[in-house]
């Protein structure tokens, strides 16, 4: 076998492959034999149809399969050998490869075409200066925040009469035209949270209302939603699209969550380990853990900046005509080469940008371990299992749960690995470059946040 290359460009290359007969031979009878020994083929016995027979039906296949195999193989051997540093996929140079014929055994040529990745400086240090968004709480979300632990870690209450954060649990009777029972109408006994509903003058109905009490009203319009009145009537939502019947509700039991106060129980509750002992601690601490949570956030955002910056500062010449082409033949036609020409600059930038995370990653050692994405799996079916103690069984689940995961969802894989590549990142240029942070509320980040997408 012959390789050869041949430079094309300062960024492109074709390389020639010639093999001989003496190279594929072996391999094709090989296959062919193996097709000799299952053939069935009526008036032959099995395994004793002729060689030339076999030859003539399976040969073209097998050649052209067994050559293929060993040209793929001997070009992905070639550039490993030569390091050679390629953007995309070797592309078949169908002008300078000849036409042949797969029944006639003799050299062969191919020749195919290489674009090569751009050499670059990375500069990664405290000459460049980055603004870092740090996400602070407000007064106004500290509250709601509260609120919402005081209400997850109340108890449940039975008021005499309901009020609008308020649950009535009855009966539904579904009403005819004029008012009574309809017969083989729906009858269900549900849950209806006042709160929910739309409909402004059946929400004041359900007020003031005490067990026993009776009301009449239309459930799709309180609901104002398919699902939801399909779930309060115990039926299917194509049913509930023709439904415009009123009914009758009977009150059985008013229930509600009775809001936690603020005292050492709700604080010793929410942070066990803690010790607080006031309210003002108590909001310090979820502050402080609420800023805590919006790092990831920061993160994202900032990793938008440092792509722009580092961009910017860094050359990057590529073989555009060849990645034209690589986008439009490892596309299947899925972008036409008139997309391709108004969007190449956005196909350009995010390959610019995976060759400077390449150069992060293989300068500075990053690496994603299995053992981190399987936590990361954990987390996801059992939030705080790390703090927990593990039994034998748990463990063991736990670990089958990742295995499996890793096993059968790739795409999903595929995306964790590359967010914990993204935090690696972030951290590793946080380290390196002049960070200068800036505190901005929730409410402005979103909206800035909206801007990068």
């Amino acid at each position: 076998m012959e390789i050869t290359r041949e430079n094309t460009g300062d960024m492109t290359a074709t390389v020639r492959i010639a093999i001989s007969p003496a190279e594929y031979t072996e391999n094709v009878n090989k296959v062919l034999k193996d097709y000799q020994r299952k053939a069935n083929v009526p008036g032959f016995r099995p395994g004793h149809v002729p060689f030339g027979m076999i030859k003539k039906m399976y040969g073209s296949a097998v050649f052209a399969d067994e050559v293929n195999k060993l040209v793929s193989d001997s070009l992905n051997n070639y550039i490993t050998e030569e390091k050679l540093d390629i953007l995309g996929q070797p592309l078949p140079n169908m002008e300078r490869t000849p036409v042949f014929d797969w029944k006639e055994e003799k050299e062969i040529e191919f020749f195919f075409d290489l674009g090569y990745s751009p050499a670059f400086e990375l500069i990664l240090d405290d000459s460049i200066s980055l603004e870092y968004p740090v996400i602070k709480v407000s007064e106004e979300m500290l509250d709601k925040y509260i609120v919402d632990m005081q209400q997850r870690f109340g108890k449940m209450g039975n008021p005499e009469i309901s009020s609008e954060k308020d649950v009535l649990n009855g009966e539904f009777t579904e009403l005819d035209e004029e008012g009574n029972v309809l017969e083989d109408g729906i009858s269900h006994s549900s849950k209806l949270l006042i709160d929910t509903v739309q409909d402004e003058t059946i929400k004041k109905l359900l007020l003031g209302l005490k067990a026993g009490d009776s009301v009449i009203f239309n459930p799709s319009k309180a609901s104002g939603n398919l699902t939801e009145t399909a779930s309060m009537l115990g039926i299917t939502k194509e049913r509930a699209e023709n439904l415009n019947s009123d009914f009758h509700f009977t009150v059985n039991e008013i229930t509600n969550i009775e809001p936690a106060a603020l005292n050492e129980e709700l604080y010793n509750q929410v942070f066990p380990e803690a010790g607080i002992t006031d309210e003002a601690a108590f909001r310090d601490k979820i502050r402080a853990e609420s800023e805590q949570s919006f790092v990831p956030d920061s993160d994202h955002l900032f990793m938008h900046t440092v792509q722009e910056k580092l961009m910017e500062n860094t050359a990057m010449p590529l073989p555009d005509a060849f990645l034209k082409r690589w986008l439009l033949e490892s596309n299947d036609g899925k972008i036409t080469a008139e997309d391709l020409e108004q969007d190449y600059h956005k196909y350009a930038d995010s390959m610019k940008w995976q060759l400077l995370e390449n150069r992060m990653i293989k300068d500075f050692g990053i690496e994603v371990g299995d053992d981190e994405i399987k936590d990361f799996v954990k987390d996801r079916y059992l939030p705080g299992w790390r703090n927990m103690p593990l039994t034998t069984d748990l463990a063991s689940r736990l670990e089958t749960l990742a295995n499996t995961f890793l096993e059968t969802r790739h795409d999903e894989v595929r995306r964790i690995i590359d967010g914990l590549y993204e935090v690696r990142i972030a951290t590793l240029v946080k380290s390196k470059v002049n960070l200068v942070e800036k505190e901005i509320s929730y409410e402005d980040f979103v909206s800035l946040d909206a801007l990068k997408h």
